[in-house]
């Protein structure tokens, strides 16, 4: 089976700061998707990032990185339109970062 494209609103970056690259899959600059290495040395995808901690915690186990960021990007693409309309909302929720001067 041929690889799918990726779209080109979804990008990997890194989950946090300190995390090796290639391990969030952003939608919009949005977080869609995780990779969590295990202390055993494996890895889980973590989907539905972008969703409330109210949510269920959607995970799956990964024979490899790679194998991890393929599945997730597989499963992006296939909940592409519903990704984008919760992706849309969440920035909506968000406040404005307004910058404003100072007076004095």
């Amino acid at each position: 089976m041929p690889a799918m494209p990726l779209d080109p609103r979804l990008r990997w970056t890194r989950r946090s700061q300190y995390d090796e690259p290639g391990t969030a899959l952003e939608l919009d600059g949005e977080p869609v998707a995780c990779l969590l290495e295990r202390i055993d040395g494996g890895w889980i995808a973590r989907l539905e990032v972008q969703r409330s901690m109210s949510h269920p915690l959607v995970t799956r186990r990964c024979s490899s990185k790679a194998s991890g960021r393929r599945g997730c990007e597989m499963w992006a693409m296939r909940h592409l339109d519903r990704l984008t309309a919760e992706v849309a909302q969440v920035k909506a929720n968000k406040p404005a970062r307004r910058w404003c001067a100072r007076s004095e």
